[in-house]
């Protein structure tokens, strides 16, 4: 199983622009918009490169914040400089992606059970609503930007054969879900994703992942979601051979660093790996009980200039770099099977 000028043409341009669902600004940043299987309408910001078939980091920030709350920005502008393609997103419920179509999103399961709905509006939602046994739905806001970039990708905007991710606290978990997911489903869509000898997998696509301050066990307003890593101790062990992984935790974070050895040593078994992993490490940052996007864009700490020496040992390892052709517009997106992933309550 695997987004001018004025004119007729600067407006045809624009129109253009407007259907994809992004908008280029001065700061060469640009606001997107794409939407979920089940009809939420995730905002966020990509940030081009300048140089052709550059890698892509994505963002996926800590449950209860935002893109725009601490340090993303800033790194987002600093990796763009280095030559990277950055897109960084709220999640459902989350900053500016608030909206759903209800007709199809009341219409699912999970959305009806898990969201606590006390007002008559039924075309916006709020994480504040949501049930701790909700978050694993976050996991197809991931998907769908995936499928964006894969759009971008096969329009010529960017090149999703190197995907790094960036996720903090308990973004962690959900990030970690999808990348499970990814290696279930084949590289170029297809109306049957789970067709054995379907191509290569999803997962060759991600070329690591920094983890900062992941969160074992994410607490939503109030009540704990614990997630089943036993289900995934399988394909935990293909990404710890296959997806490098840098465990970023300030050293004085004891939560944090209990949080980090668990994944480390108990799901992935990082440290009873046959062949040495070169590229996943746990390495702390010094004299900080800051955790999360907190760690990014300060002043006493290195984190950035890190994050991109990392970034760029990372991509000097990768065999292929070559632009595939994805035909995500041939496909609807579908559910993640986050049944089949170990969780309970998710049937359609």
């Amino acid at each position: 199983m695997r987004s001018f000028s004025l004119g007729p043409v600067a407006g045809l341009v624009l129109a253009l622009t407007a259907g994809l669902g992004y908008s280029q600004n001065k700061t060469n940043k640009e606001d997107i918009s794409f939407e979920t299987f089940d009809g939420v309408m995730i905002k966020g910001t990509f940030y081009p490169s300048t140089k052709a078939n550059a890698p892509v980091v994505m963002f996926v920030h800590k449950f209860g914040l935002d893109r725009t709350k601490g340090g993303w920005d800033d790194l987002a502008t600093h990796l763009q400089e280095k030559g990277y393609n950055v897109m960084s997103f709220d999640f459902r419920g989350h900053g500016g992606s608030t909206n759903v179509k209800p007709d199809r999103f009341w219409s699912y399961p999970p959305n009806r059970n898990l969201i606590n709905r006390y007002t008559k509006d039924k075309k916006t939602i709020s994480f504040k609503d949501f049930r701790a046994g909700y978050l694993p739905m976050l996991v197809n806001d991931i998907a769908a930007a995936r499928y964006d970039l894969d759009n971008r990708n096969d329009n010529g905007q960017c090149n999703t054969s190197n995907i790094i991710v960036i996720a903090a606290e308990d973004g962690g978990p959900v990030a970690f879900t999808w990348m499970a997911y990814e290696h279930t489903r084949a590289a170029i869509y297809s109306r049957n994703p789970f067709q054995p000898g379907n191509g290569t997998p999803a997962s060759d696509d991600i070329a690591g992942a920094i983890w900062l301050s992941f969160v074992k066990t994410p607490q939503v307003n109030g009540s704990h979601m614990s997630f089943p890593y036993g289900s995934l101790t399988g394909v935990a062990r293909t990404m710890r051979d296959n997806i490098p992984m840098w465990f970023a935790v300030g050293n004085d974070d004891k939560d944090g660093k209990a949080d980090t050895d668990y994944l480390y040593n108990s799901v992935l078994r990082a440290d009873q790996a046959k062949k040495q992993l070169e590229l996943t490490f746990k390495k702390p940052i010094a004299n900080t009980k800051l955790r999360g996007a907190q760690l990014l864009s300060n002043e006493k700490l290195s984190t950035n200039e890190d994050i991109d020496k990392y970034l760029k040992k990372l991509v000097e390892k990768r065999p292929n770099t070559a632009q595939k052709k994805r035909n995500a517009s041939e496909v609807q997106l579908t559910p993640v099977p986050l049944g089949y992933l170990g969780f309970s309550n998710y049937s359609p």
